[in-house]
């Protein structure tokens, strides 16, 4: 046996395939050897490496809270969206790479209906120009982080006073020891900015490196799918899910929600130098508002989450997870319902207002609706010689080609370099082109009129219009008072004449694709009749201004329908409104308090914007239209509207005179009509004595003359002697216990109050310089509805977190309790419940039919003879036991009896009184008492 196998071997060691044998033998054992290695020995520290290489530490968006009115309608809530993120992963390291790969993921967005992420400090124009965002302390944060400088106090001279476009230049192209990001000129001035935005970003996220930026929010569906099909040429670029902000009826809570928007470096820096980790580069956050205000509570907390990923990117396994937190919910005390009626209700009322002035011809034509139009752009005057233009577009822009011609032939001749003509003998049309193009030149720091003495006699000689305008330009070139840099004349020597030549260029270059200017031009084409107003109003269609009607368009071409009857019954169905018309009056407010608690049930500003359109970036021209929109629609009036109280104030004047001794509870001051005692004294409101009038009575007709009389004897010394300043010391004792002195107490920025420090006797009936929000006004006549309670207003209730649990209650807030007597109490709401209610009083009429008693007073105030007068009137109801009080304020409103018409129907709304449902559905109709009344 042992002989065969000693055979065997011997055979095999002499065949041939010994050879290949062994190498197979020493290749499998190798192999085995290899995988024993990894696998056993080694295999710890390679699974290790290999999660390090495929493990992605991914961001959990925590839920942002909701804000809810009082009986718990949401009012700001979230939906999914997806945001478009990037991170700089290495892959690419050349600068020239990066900034292809950011141009390509731009324009597939744009593409695609996105829009970018554009918070940045340096913006261009459409004529090529830069410019800082915002200056001061901001623009030199900016540039120290640009000059990649540890403070402020390290950048130089030149760094400092480097412009806009110096700065961009710097990012763009870099310098020889600091290549910036080198985006070549291949790229044009819009996508350069937009590459180096993006590069920017990247660079300044500090404090969370590793993580994205976001690039683009609320992306559509388009959006996503291109990105996601052209992700291998966009390393770092990332889908993410997140949740936009949705304002329901957002316009009627816009100023007090405010809007949120993704956080900005600064932002984030603040936040985490005060120790606020839980904010990433990608998070939204409060930009104003109460989204602003109680950021802390709405702001949920990021969680994350640590996956393993293949090279397609797909998760193979969860490592470790931290859940996200959601944000609490914030309560308001507004009332969401009655917000809205009282917005509406506004609305109406101004277009009632309007309607009112078009039919008396009172300080408006329609001449002035027609130009309106384009003066809002409504009507857009940019477009008319487009392409797609329609003919009649074309032929109102042909119209105004040819006034363009004669408008700059006229003004060559005025400008010409020898023209002596005094500005004050030219027509006033040419005078306002003259008096534009010198505002233009310093707005734009041509003329650089901080380089000018105020005491400048050619300077003071223009501006009382004794010397032409070109003499005046002559001498600002002379004495090197214009930019010459702005003319692009170089390092060449020119002469004066020369010098004049390239600016009057400039001056009609600008003037040219100037669109304010190019308005004056349309005015005068309206008011010239050269623009007829059959052309505006079908233009309104031409522009989808209005829905299409062939029967109205028919009638106005055929003449049939009149512009003015068109134009008329547009505003009263409100298919234009006020707010579009910016005319006089186009703004208001209403404020609604709880008079037992200073909670406000409304506070309402009008006109109003989309504050979805701020939040989520739907269009991004939406910033731009809104800011240029001539009736403010951004501007809180309820908090930052001041105006002079007019006879609201009487009631102050009544407590200071009656709680002073100087007047008697009892006693009558005869009406003389013209007050005496001072020089120059004013009249009362009417033209006729009002007799012996006392406290309630002189608040129920508002008499002007008895008012005086108490300013003056409250500014009497003991010898006799009239002492204004007196006056006005006694009478700011009282205002300041009725809160007046400060701002009402409301959460919101709100301006501060003013209490007038002029004319004891004027100041008496709330002229004087006396200035005051509606809010604070408000707060006021709460205090007298309840007799001393002086509350702070608020709108905030309550914080809940998700649970329901109560994380913060909100506890009304006592300023001052006014301490009168009862006497004086009860004389001051006599008389405001004569105002409205008795026999001599000129409102009557509007409250007959009420089921509650309401307590008032009406006010007007004249801050501008060529101007319609401010209506305001305050009130409480019911008079026996106060539940609310409601504060009307409308600039330009013409007289109280306005403002008062619609506290009315706020309080016919509220009390549910018979036709409360018709009014916020009815057309607008004429006010009730037309002629008005003026206290």
């Amino acid at each position: 046996m042992f002989d065969v196998l000693i055979e065997k071997i011997k055979k095999l060691f002499q065949s041939r395939l010994l050879p290949i044998v062994l190498i197979y033998v020493l290749l499998c054992f190798t192999l085995i050897n290899r995988i024993f290695t990894l696998q056993i020995v080694e295999g710890e520290a390679h699974q290790k490496e290999a999660q390090e290489k495929t493990t992605k530490e991914r961001e959990l968006k925590g839920t942002r809270g909701n804000i809810l009115d009082m009986n718990g309608k949401k009012l700001a809530y979230n939906e999914l969206s997806y945001s478009v993120t990037y991170e700089d992963t290495g892959e690419l390291t050349k600068n020239e790479d990066k900034n292809s790969m950011i141009y390509n993921l731009v324009k597939i967005i744009e593409s695609n209906g996105g829009v970018l992420e554009s918070d940045f400090f340096i913006q261009l124009d459409k004529d090529g120009n830069f410019s800082f965002k915002k200056e001061g302390s901001s623009e030199l944060s900016f540039k120290r982080d640009v000059y990649s400088l540890s403070s402020i106090d390290k950048l130089s001279e030149e760094q400092r006073e480097a412009s806009a476009k110096e700065v961009f230049e710097f990012m763009r192209y870099g310098t020889k020891t600091n290549k910036m990001y080198e985006i070549s000129d291949e790229y044009s001035l819009e996508d350069a900015l937009k590459i180096m935005v993006i590069r920017f970003n990247i660079a300044m996220n500090k404090y969370s490196r590793y993580l994205p930026i976001t690039i683009a929010t609320d992306v559509n569906e388009n959006v996503v799918a291109a990105i996601r099909e052209s992700e291998e040429e966009l390393p770092g670029v990332a889908i993410l899910e997140q949740t936009k902000r949705v304002y329901d009826d957002s316009e009627y809570f816009a100023h007090i929600l405010g809007y949120t928007g993704l956080i900005t470096q600064e932002k984030l820096q603040e936040y985490k130098e005060n120790g606020k980790d839980n904010y990433t580069a990608t998070d939204q956050v409060g930009i104003s508002g109460v989204e602003n205000l109680y950021e802390d509570y709405l702001h949920g907390n990021n969680g994350s989450e640590t996956v393993i990923v293949n090279d397609q990117t797909r998760v193979l396994e969860i490592l470790d997870r931290v859940e996200p937190e959601a944000g609490n919910d914030v309560y308001l005390t507004i009332d969401a319902d009655l917000q809205k009626a009282c917005y509406q209700l506004l609305e109406k009322r101004l277009a009632s207002i309007l309607l009112n002035a078009l039919k008396n011809n009172d300080k408006l034509t329609i001449y002035d609706v027609y130009y309106a139009l384009i003066n809002n752009s409504v009507i857009d005057i940019t477009t008319l010689n487009n392409d797609d233009s329609t003919d009649l577009e074309k032929q109102v822009y042909k119209k105004f080609e040819s006034q363009q011609r004669v408008v700059f032939k006229n003004l060559k001749k005025e400008l010409a370099i020898n023209n002596t003509t005094p500005k004050k003998s030219l027509s006033e049309d040419m005078q306002e082109y003259i008096d534009y193009i010198y505002d233009m030149l310093k707005t734009q720091k041509i003329l650089l009129t901080s380089n000018i003495s105020e005491n400048d006699t050619t300077l003071t000689a223009y501006k009382n219009g004794t010397i032409s305008f070109s003499q005046f330009l002559k001498y600002a070139l002379s004495n090197n008072f214009i930019d010459l840099t702005k003319l692009n004349v170089g390092d060449e020597y020119y002469s004066t004449e020369e010098l004049y030549a390239k600016l009057l260029d400039r001056i009609i270059d600008t003037l040219t694709d100037d669109s304010s200017f190019n308005k004056i031009i349309y005015r005068d084409l309206v008011y010239s009749y050269k623009l007829s107003g059959k052309e505006i109003c079908l233009l309104l269609f031409d522009q989808s201004v209005l829905e299409y009607d062939k029967k109205e368009i028919t009638g106005l071409k055929s003449g049939t329908l009149s512009p003015a009857s068109f134009i008329q019954t547009k505003i009263k169905n409100l298919e234009i409104t006020p707010a579009q018309l910016a005319l006089e009056p186009c703004s208001g407010s209403v404020v609604v308090t709880d008079t037992k608690t200073g909670e406000v049930r409304a506070l309402v500003s009008y006109p109003s914007y989309d504050n979805n359109m701020f939040a989520n970036r739907v269009d991004s021209g939406y910033f731009n239209k809104i800011s240029n929109d001539l009736s403010s629609p951004l501007f809180n009036r309820a908090l930052q509207a001041r105006t002079a109280p007019g006879s609201t104030y009487k009631m102050i004047t009544s407590v200071a005179g009656l709680e002073e001794g100087a007047v008697g509870s009892s006693e009558t001051i005869l009406d003389k009509y013209q007050f005496n005692k001072i020089s120059n004294g004013p009249k009362d409101h009417t033209k006729h004595s009002h007799g012996k009038v006392d406290v309630p009575n002189a608040l129920e007709v508002s008499c002007n003359y008895f008012f005086y009389e108490v300013g003056y004897r409250l500014g009497t010394e003991s010898s006799g002697n009239y002492n204004s300043n007196l006056g006005l010391k006694r009478i700011k004792k009282y205002a300041e216990m009725f809160g007046l002195g400060t701002t009402s107490g409301i959460e919101l920025p709100e301006y501060d109050p003013k209490i007038s420090d002029w004319d004891s006797v004027r100041s008496a009936i709330g002229q004087g310089t006396n200035s005051f929000t509606p809010a604070q006004i408000a707060r006021y006549v709460t205090t007298i509805a309840n007799r001393g309670t002086c509350f702070n207003l608020t709108i905030f209730n309550r914080v809940q977190d998700l649970n329901k649990k109560v994380i913060e209650q909100n506890k009304s807030t006592i300023f001052n309790n006014v301490e009168i007597s009862d006497t004086t109490w009860n004389l001051i709401q006599e008389g405001m419940y004569k105002v409205v209610n008795g026999e001599d009083s000129s409102i009557k009429k509007l409250f007959d039919g009420m089921d509650i008693e309401i307590a008032g007073k009406t006010g007007t105030a004249q801050e501008n003879k060529e101007k319609p007068n401010h209506a305001l009137f305050v009130s409480y109801a019911p008079y026996d036991d106060p539940e609310i009080a409601v504060t009307v304020v409308i600039p330009n409103g013409y007289t109280s009896s306005n403002a008062a018409e619609l506290a009315r129907d706020v309080y016919k709304y509220y009390y549910k009184q018979d036709g409360y449902k018709d009014m916020l559905d009815s057309e607008v109709k004429l006010p009730e008492l037309s002629g008005g009344i003026s206290d």
